[in-house]
């Protein structure tokens, strides 16, 4: 690119030379012929005047008749006359008198226009090859008219000596151009070369931390993965792996302590990543939090190895303006060839391995191809939320609630599925974290509170009272409207609030304590229920329990499975009834799927119980025929 600019640029400068000179050169003689022309005149009206005096002597004198038959008295006036003239006539009283004449000048129309005119003029005009000055001159009161022309030689010898000099300027004046426009040439392009570089260097590195970035890596791996490679990898039994390295909860940090704070960790853990003692490593700020360590030449243990060390690494406290920060990273691992053969496929398997590391807490994760499998339908399951939500495909199932020990139906929770056009009916463990982790989250549970409460009303209709547990996401909580769509509906459909209970699990309920408290004490004063589902598996301290205002808990299944067997279980749901009792709540029994567990749970004062022993989540159709059996 540099060699095509310096050619342009030299071409441009010598073209620019060319037509300079040319210029130069044309703008030169044109001048230097003026200026001869203005002296040839000048020198010529003189020599004119004089021979004007001396006519106008010789009239006085009475020898005009002699002037063209006296050779003494012409000669004497050719004698005023240069060589280069070459005519001079006189015309006198209509007497013509040529003392000097050629036949070259004599058809002149310009001459003989003046000439017929009896009006002054002169010119310069060309007559077979010459050039000639013309000067008429009529003076009226004399009665006395004189036409000299007389040839330009001198003229031409100072525009030939002016041209001549010219041209070896204008030659100077050229080169002298050509190696100005080399210097210049050389002189920008080196200038761009720099420039180049340094535009390169930009756009292929992070400025933050110095580190190539993005289109370095693509750029890199455009060069790097091709059949040779492939070829050579299978051949000695080697692996290129691509680490996908994101940091845990770094949003936190720079919405707590600035951005300014989060460079500094960026910067911090870009230094440590170049320190990794692999050799053929490279490190890339891929984007935001995320990070790449290309490596290549490894077997499979030191590609583990170097995933361990990179948690390891990260994981060192990090100092910035005298605060310490334990961060964490999250690393998805990928290996060329057998992950993939194009950059994308490799970066894409190394990001769904990444997400199974921090959903998982793994620290780093291999991928395996049944990770994509599965990534890619939870892709395309979130690509078809709207329509979902549009069609009308997510549809509620109810499990009945129980009270013990006399198993009477006091309730049921409503379960959602979604009712897919290609794959069936699919349970809430395929989807749910997907909505949550969507825009639609807020319009998915007011579409699952409309369908429960329009199918309480429905049963009211049909002489069945019976309260509907709805679960809602902790993300509702901030939704600055649920409770008011709540009440709405409520009224709108003309069913008791008392009918409703709104189920948030507790780990998700302790999330923001303050701001669940304040939604869940503004859904009491509506009169719904309220309860926390899975209690027990959250980390939250049992002492929450009285800063939330619920009428139920819900034991999790976790408990219940080996409490028959387990006295370790059996002892934590016996404090927790008994915590419940104390404080007027009462507690539910998930999961419960054996006689011998309900026994149990009877025996140590559970209040309720939901599970499979009693029913499976069932279609509003098939509940609605259960609850109308069991009221007979």
């Amino acid at each position: 690119m540099s060699s095509a600019l310096r050619k342009r640029v030299l071409y441009s400068s010598i073209g620019l030379a060319i037509v300079v000179s040319a210029i130069f050169i044309n703008v030169a003689l044109n001048l230097s012929r003026d200026l001869g022309e203005s002296l040839e005149l000048e020198h010529s009206t003189k020599v004119l005047s004089q021979l004007t005096k001396h006519v106008k002597s010789v009239i006085h004198d009475g020898k005009i008749n002699e002037l063209a038959l006296d050779v003494n008295v012409k000669d004497e006036l050719i004698g005023l006359l240069g060589r280069d003239v070459i005519g001079l006539e006189i015309w006198f009283n209509k007497k013509h008198i040529k003392l000097k004449s050629s036949p070259s000048y004599a058809l002149n129309k310009l001459i003989n226009n003046a000439v017929n005119a009896h009006k002054s003029n002169f010119d310069f005009i060309e007559i077979d090859d010459d050039r000639v000055l013309w000067i008429y001159e009529n003076s009226p009161i004399d009665n006395l008219s004189i036409l000299m022309v007389n040839k330009t030689y001198a003229l031409d010898k100072a525009t030939t000596y002016v041209s001549n000099r010219l041209v070896i300027t204008a030659f100077l004046t050229f080169w002298l151009a050509v190696w100005g426009a080399l210097f210049i040439s050389a002189l920008i392009t080196k200038r761009f070369e720099q420039s180049n570089k340094k535009l390169k260097y930009l756009a292929t590195h992070d400025i933050l931390t110095g580190l190539p970035n993005r289109a370095y890596l693509y750029e890199y791996a455009q060069l790097y993965l091709n059949a040779e490679n492939i070829k050579k990898h299978q051949e000695v039994n080697t692996l290129l792996a691509v680490y996908l390295i994101d940091l845990d909860k770094f949003k936190d940090i720079n919405d707590t302590m600035g951005h300014l704070v989060g460079d500094e960790i960026l910067k911090a853990i870009s230094i440590r990543l170049c320190n990794l003692k692999e050799k053929n490593s490279q490190v890339i700020r891929y984007g935001g939090d995320e990070f790449v360590v290309w490596c290549d030449n490894l077997d499979e243990t030191k590609a583990t190895s170097l995933a361990e060390n990179i948690v390891t690494l990260c994981r060192q406290p990090i100092e910035v303006n005298n605060y310490v920060f334990e961060t964490s990273v999250s690393v998805g691992v990928s290996y060329y060839p057998r992950s993939g053969i194009q950059l994308d496929d490799l970066l894409r398997n190394a990001d769904i391995s990444m997400y199974q590391a921090k959903k998982h807490r793994l620290g780093f994760q291999v991928f395996q191809q049944e990770l994509f499998t599965r990534s890619e339908f939870r892709i395309n399951l979130r690509g078809q939320l709207n329509s979902a939500l549009e069609q009308s495909q997510f549809v509620l199932y109810y499990q009945p609630k129980v009270q013990l020990p006399s198993n009477n139906i006091i309730g049921v929770e409503a379960l959602v599925r979604w009712l897919h056009p290609l794959e069936g009916l699919l349970g809430p463990n395929m989807f749910i974290d997907i909505i949550e982790q969507s825009m639609f989250v807020h319009e998915f549970t007011r579409y699952v509170l409309m369908q429960a409460i329009i199918q309480c009303r429905t049963w009211l209709d049909n002489g069945i009272e019976l309260s509907i547990a709805v679960n809602i996401s902790p993300y509702n909580l901030m939704d600055p409207d649920l409770v008011s769509y709540i009440s709405d509906l409520l009224i709108h459909y003309k069913v008791p609030a008392a009918l409703i209970e709104i189920e948030l699990t507790e780990n998700a309920s302790m999330v923001n304590i303050d701001k669940t408290q304040e939604i869940f004490t503004q859904l009491k004063k509506l009169g719904v229920k309220l309860s926390i589902d899975d209690f027990g598996t959250g980390m939250s301290s049992l002492a929450y329990i009285k800063h939330l205002d619920v009428d139920y808990i819900k034991i999790d299944r976790l408990f219940i499975n080996d409490v028959v067997t387990d006295k370790r279980d059996e002892a934590v749901i016996s404090s927790l009834l008994v915590l419940c009792q104390k404080l007027n709540i009462l507690t539910i029994a998930e999961g419960v799927e054996t006689i011998e567990q309900a026994n149990k749970l009877i025996n140590l004062g559970c209040d309720l119980a939901q599970g499979y022993l009693y029913s499976k989540p069932l279609p509003a159709e098939e509940m609605t025929k259960l609850l109308s059996n069991s009221k007979e």
